[in-house]
């Protein structure tokens, strides 16, 4: 290929080429810094550096706010809020609680078990030497729980002092009870009916100012019942000597029937029980079939052998007894008709000598008031039954009532004894199946309409009457019922309180007035009252633990009440609370403190 060169282009060249070979000469001055260029990654970071001094303190915060208060601690040094006092003999009840003027107690064991060694198998009336209630130490020792089957088990064990049987039944006294104590005779005492072994309700009248002497008369709870009378003296070493012994002649009253609790007037007078369970039951007097009720058809022809082959009037059993005249040697009984008639447990005549309250035991039974005429005299007044509201709650220790006094009637005893003989005559022979021989229901509901006759209903089936206006008639074993009389007068114990031996049946349904929990333990309720002694308030004060029916020795725990029946208030506002309970091998008597913990 054919190359022609610009001459000019080759004279550039060597030009350049010799300007080249002159750049191997001295190294020019440096030129200009250029920009700096971007940061590198950062290193790793170097040891941490001692620590520097501390800054000045800061100026102190604001107070924040108190804090909730604690719960108080417990008082070491307060007495107990229950202490058991007591225990008795397996298998029977502490019933006949009685305390004097003098704090002495007495009490009784009723129907212990046949199991028992020597003696201690009969029931017994007796009274705790060496103590006085009223003074009792409130932080006393309280008696152990016996261990089952063990000899402290089988009798009478009391914190302090001792116990004394004044007498058990069969005792004649030097022969003065032939047939024996607790033998249930004739009004004339020639025939035995039957040997009772159940001893309750105890009222001691003195016989001198000091009190060493009188007449403690003792309640027999049985059907036909009766009541004894011991003439007894303290003497110098503290215990009781019997001088002397007699059964009360019930003939002018046609006899008496399950004497239970009761108490003494306050003009000295004993208020026996008569504790009628079917009196609203009564169609079923005269019904010879009979055999389940208490009393029955078997009990009915006892009466009847009482009074000498008279088929006896139901109509004259289930009232409030009083003994007038109870020093002489022929006291007077006078039943009181116009406090009702039905499961008396016992009456409580409040300081106005007017007031009285008055318990129905067993289930489904109401609670009731009777206002008398005159002061000291019972024979004519108005029975009010109790209709309550109760609280927002159904827990049993937390539920009171508000009580509502519903009237049912005005009469006297001569009027409502003149309604009971027209019932007269009546026996087996005219009992007719599904018909009544006696106040049939549409009597009593002709009655609470305001179309009757006369109050008789009122009266003689004094429950169906409260049921028919509306009263509460829900109550389970509503038992004792008491005050501190003295203490109710002047206000310093301003409290009336009643034992509930279980709170259960109708009392813990779902349905009526009353709808609690249900306690087989039982309950304690205090009332307060206003100037004119008027109740219109209950509240729960004690009440059982649990119950373990599965249990083979105490069902309810030993460190708590089962079942409480007897109530007396002591003068510093303490309770004794005696049991009527399967649900503790051993029944107990305690002392409630409401101050205590």
């Amino acid at each position: 290929m054919n190359i022609t060169f610009n001459k000019k282009l080759l004279a550039v060249l060597i030009s350049s080429t010799l300007l080249l070979t002159a750049c191997g000469g001295d190294d020019g001055k440096d030129g200009a810094t250029g920009p700096a260029g971007s940061d590198g990654v950062a290193g790793p970071a170097g040891p941490t550096g001692p620590a520097g001094n501390n800054g000045a303190p800061g100026q102190n915060g604001a107070n924040g706010q108190d804090g909730t208060d604690g719960e108080d601690g417990v008082d070491a040094t307060a007495p107990a809020k229950l202490i058991r006092l007591a225990t008795t003999p397996m298998g029977s009840e502490l019933t006949g609680m009685f305390k004097t003027d003098n704090g002495e107690l007495f009490f009784n064991i009723q129907h212990p078990s046949d199991t028992l060694p020597g003696d201690e198998s009969k029931a017994a009336v007796g009274v705790w030497n060496g103590v006085d209630l009223d003074m009792l130490d409130p932080k006393i020792t309280p008696v152990a729980v016996p261990v089952k089957g063990s000899p402290e088990s089988q009798t009478t064990r009391v914190a302090v002092g001792s116990y004394q049987a004044l007498g058990r039944e069969g005792d004649i006294f030097a022969g003065a009870l032939p047939f024996g104590f607790g033998n249930i005779t004739t009004p004339d005492g020639s025939v035995s009916v039957k040997q009772s072994n159940n001893p309750d309700f105890n009222a001691y009248i003195p016989d001198n100012i000091s009190g060493s002497e009188g007449y403690l008369f003792s309640a027999w709870e049985d059907r036909p019942g009766g009541v004894s009378r011991l003439s007894i003296a303290k003497q110098n070493d503290g215990t009781w000597r019997v001088n002397d012994a007699m059964n009360v002649n019930f003939g002018n009253v046609k006899g008496t029937m399950i004497n239970c609790f009761g108490t003494v007037s306050p003009w000295g007078t004993p208020l026996t029980s008569e504790e009628n369970y079917e009196a609203e039951n009564t169609v079923r007097w005269n019904d010879a079939t009979y055999s389940t009720g208490y009393p029955n058809y078997a009990d009915v022809l006892k009466i009847k052998d009482y009074l000498g082959g008279t088929f006896p009037n139901p109509y004259d059993y289930g009232y409030i007894v009083e003994i007038t005249q109870p020093k002489t040697a022929a006291p007077v009984p006078v039943k009181h008709f116009t406090m009702g008639r039905y499961a008396h447990e016992n009456p409580v005549i409040m300081p106005d000598h007017k007031t009285v309250y008055l318990t129905d035991d067993g289930s489904n039974k109401g609670f009731y008031k009777f206002v008398a005429d005159v002061a000291g005299d019972m024979s004519a007044g108005t029975l009010y039954a109790a209709k309550v509201m109760q609280d927002a709650t159904v827990d049993t220790a937390k539920a009171g009532f508000d009580i509502e006094w519903i009237e049912l009637a005005h009469a006297t005893n001569a009027d409502i004894e003149s309604w009971v003989r027209s019932y007269d005559g009546i026996d087996e022979s005219d009992y007719v199946e599904g018909a009544t021989s006696y106040i049939s229901d549409a009597e009593v509901a002709n009655w609470a309409a305001g179309n009757a006759a006369d109050d008789r209903v009122a009266f003689l089936e004094t429950l169906r009457a409260a049921e028919a206006k509306g009263a509460t008639v829900e109550f389970n074993k509503m038992e004792g019922i008491n005050i501190n009389y003295d203490g109710a007068k002047d206000r310093s114990v301003p409290f009336m309180y009643v034992a509930m031996a279980e709170v259960r049946g109708a009392m813990a349904d779902t349905t009526g007035d009353i709808q609690v929990t249900e306690n087989r333990c039982g309950a304690v309720y205090r009332f307060g009252f206003d100037e004119s002694y008027n109740v219109n308030r209950m509240q729960p004060v004690v009440v059982g633990g649990a119950y373990n029916g599965t249990s083979t020795t105490d069902k309810c725990d030993v460190n708590g009440i089962a079942q409480p029946d007897n109530i007396e208030v002591l003068d510093d506002g303490r309770v004794l609370i005696g049991e009527d309970s399967s649900n503790h091998v051993n029944n107990m008597l305690w002392v409630y403190n409401p101050n205590g913990i």
